[in-house]
């Protein structure tokens, strides 16, 4: 229950550093709130275009998860290499959702749309697509698996990409949302 706990604060912290970090650094440089929100939320006025694109990033997700899945067995079957170790992913979502359901689904809607703001529309633009998404991955090394920092380096080129791509906050956070609920129902059910 402790780690548990302490992995919560750290998540909130992370969430509102994610937040503040962006805000601060254009604010400091006297950027007006108008064109913080102009560079910050990006997005397509058509929210059928949004939603759209939310579920395209979702099946590409999907996609390159498939992929990576299959590349990373081939591989642990070629060389004999263990490489899954998501038990411990498994084990620290499990105890969330077992210690409290609700406040895990709120931190994580807020959490992606965090990540989406700080990562893709704040970090891509000042250190580019590869580099971003380096960082994110290193952010995920709280969960001790190999194998989700994998998978959380290919998946997040695959945010970055579409970030670049269609410029679109909403369009990466509905694919991401769609992405990791479906992650998440997995572990509850397998």
């Amino acid at each position: 229950i402790k780690i548990l706990q302490s992995h919560f604060i750290v998540m909130n912290l992370l969430i509102l550093l994610f937040f503040l970090v962006p805000l601060f650094y254009y604010r400091v440089r006297g950027t007006s709130w108008k064109e913080i929100k102009e560079k910050l939320l990006p997005h397509n006025t058509d929210w059928k275009v949004e939603l759209l694109g939310g579920v395209k990033l979702f099946g590409l997700l999907l996609v390159g998860f498939i992929v990576i899945a299959s590349v990373l067995g081939a591989t642990q079957e070629v060389t004999g290499i263990e490489f899954n170790d998501m038990q411990k992913v498994d084990d620290i979502v499990s105890g969330e959702i077992a210690n409290n359901l609700g406040m895990f689904v709120l931190i994580l809607i807020i959490g992606l749309f965090a990540e989406e703001f700080f990562f893709r529309a704040f970090l891509i633009r000042k250190v580019g697509p590869i580099i971003s998404t380096a960082i994110f991955t290193i952010f995920h090394i709280g969960y001790g698996s190999i194998m989700e920092l994998i998978g959380v380096f290919f998946l997040g080129l695959i945010l970055a990409y579409w970030f670049t791509k269609h410029k679109s906050i909403i369009q990466n956070y509905i694919g991401h949302i769609l992405y990791d609920f479906l992650a998440i129902l997995l572990y509850i059910i397998i």
